[in-house]
């Protein structure tokens, strides 16, 4: 990014817009840029007032303690020459209530003097309208391996830490995706409460991680639990899954593979999307980032388009990792109506994840479950967005066999004390969440009675429950029919067919399905 600073610069740019909440690294990175191109350095804030870049002294020193306002310091830019000049959280004064400011902005922009560059730096994007085509936006990116390194070297030699030129590899990857202040913070706080910095600090790192992408709202560190052999059936998209994380090996580059950019699961609630989500992460043991679609849109204008672009940059500082999207057409549902009823917010956010999810080039791999295909945009269905596209179904027998022995291994319970035949063939139609809570019903019944659990409990428990794919036959028929030349199952299994014994089930408003895309 630097050098594209730099060449904006030569190329006589006149109006330069920083994202990021690192002033240092902004200050830093202009202090080199000066110095290369033999110009002055300025900044100002409306706290301190202008500072001058002293090369001597290698700081900034105070040049006009009365140029605080505003104003002021945009008549010293006029006067000068040669110079860059930095103003630091000035979009307060960029708003539509201060015409003749932005009339200003637009003046210099249009000036053909040459040699100086005014440079904006906040933490967000927010310009008026009337600048959008003046102002060239520049993004900082995450830290990355080297900046996190020289980071701990610098904490290193303030705490007298040995060893400092051979930092571990592991300590270092774990801070990625923190800023140069954060990452500072947590290696000290690492060092104070541990004596040492070391691979054996990594959890400490990473604790340290999560409480910052806590912050942000929309991001949640998630440490799964969940493995793979937790997930009954789904045999084609386990088998799909192991083979597609070779794709990050170090090696699958030169044989002339991408890495893999995701997968979209859609199918019937309970049926397994999510927990397979967490699992992945386990399976491929890369971090995983639950990413909540609903909290990324915010009031203020400009906001959610700042808030995704935010999301994805914290997934690739980290990469390799995983970005967990659990329904994601709750977060889309608008997209339709966006114009009138958001003023295009919802389709300016589809828009940037969609674009950056067709040209990414770092490796963040993309789960994305769905419940309701009738609320997704066609945008996000068409081959090319994702690697694949998976419809889970209800289980067949056999994987309801299989999910209802995961079930009671869980709860301490061993499956040759079952007929597990019998209870799978009972249950025909229950999503393995379903299947689930028969268990705990039967567990709950049977230490109500003081008797250990029996298959007359776990088929007292099917009994009484009334499973979703009797209240959405219709549904799950016509679900099944879309994803038929739509998408590629998970399971192997030819789906069952479902008995239609809901008819006189009276129905919800809400349970009735209308797909456009059928």
């Amino acid at each position: 990014m630097e050098n594209d600073l730099k060449n904006l610069i030569k190329a006589n740019v006149k109006l330069i817009q920083i994202i990021s909440f690192e002033s240092l690294r902004i200050h830093g990175m202009l202090v080199r840029t000066a110095n290369e191109l033999e110009k002055d350095l300025f900044i100002w804030n409306r706290v301190e007032g202008l500072k001058k870049w002293d090369k001597e002294k290698r700081s900034f020193e105070f040049e006009d303690e009365e140029k605080q306002l505003p104003d002021t310091v945009i008549d010293f830019f006029k006067e000068k020459e040669n110079l860059i000049l930095l103003l630091e959280d000035f979009y307060p004064d960029l708003t539509e209530d201060k015409p003749r400011m932005i009339r200003t902005f637009r003046n210099i922009a249009l000036e053909n003097s040459k040699g100086k560059t005014l440079v904006f730096s906040q933490p967000f994007l927010q310009l008026p309208k009337e600048l959008e085509k003046d102002v060239h936006i520049l993004e900082l990116p995450y830290p990355c391996f080297e900046d996190i390194k020289a980071i701990y070297k610098k904490v290193c030699k303030e705490y007298n830490i040995p060893n400092a030129d051979n930092p571990d590899h592991e300590l270092i990857e774990s801070a990625l995706g923190l800023t140069i202040m954060e990452a500072e913070k947590a290696f000290a706080l690492a060092y104070i409460e541990n004596g040492s910095l070391s691979g054996a600090e990594v959890p400490l790192i990473i604790r340290e991680k999560e409480n910052v992408i806590k912050k942000s709202g929309y991001l949640e560190y998630y440490h799964p639990k969940e493995e793979m052999k937790d997930v009954g059936g789904l045999a084609n998209l386990k088998d799909w899954l192991t083979k597609r994380g070779r794709g990050f090996d170090k090696g699958a580059k030169d044989f002339g593979l991408t890495y893999p950019r995701g997968i979209l699961l859609l199918g019937i609630p309970g049926t397994g999307k999510s927990l397979t989500a967490k699992a992945v992460g386990n399976l491929w043991h890369f971090p995983l980032l639950r990413l909540d679609m609903g909290k990324i849109f915010g009031g203020i204008v400009g906001e959610s388009e700042s808030n995704i672009r935010e999301a994805l940059k914290i997934a690739e500082a980290i990469a390799p990792s995983i970005l967990w999207i659990d329904e994601i057409e709750k977060g889309m549902s608008g997209i339709s109506s966006s114009g009138s009823t958001d003023g295009g917010t919802t389709a300016r956010v589809l828009g940037t994840f969609l674009t950056w999810l067709q040209e990414k080039t770092k490796p963040v791999f993309v789960v994305a479950t769905a419940n309701d295909i009738s609320q997704l945009p066609p945008e996000l269905l068409r081959k090319g967005r994702v690697d694949e596209i998976f419809f889970v179904d209800l289980p067949t027998v056999e994987e309801r066999e299989e999910i209802i022995k995961i079930h009671l291994k869980k709860k301490n319970r061993q499956a040759q004390n079952f007929d597990i035949k019998k209870l799978a063939k009972a249950s025909k139609g229950f999503s393995g969440a379903e299947l689930e809570e028969v268990i705990k019903e039967a567990l709950f019944q049977a230490y109500d009675e003081e008797k250990e659990v029996t298959d007359e409990h776990i088929l007292a428990a099917i009994e009484k429950t009334f499973p979703l794919s009797r209240t959405m036959h219709e549904t799950i028929d016509k679900m099944r029919l879309w994803a038929k030349s739509r998408a590629v199952p998970a399971s192997t299994n030819e789906p069952e067919t479902l008995d239609d014994n809901g008819k006189d089930v009276p129905k919800l408003k809400q349970e009735s399905y209308n797909n456009p895309f059928i």
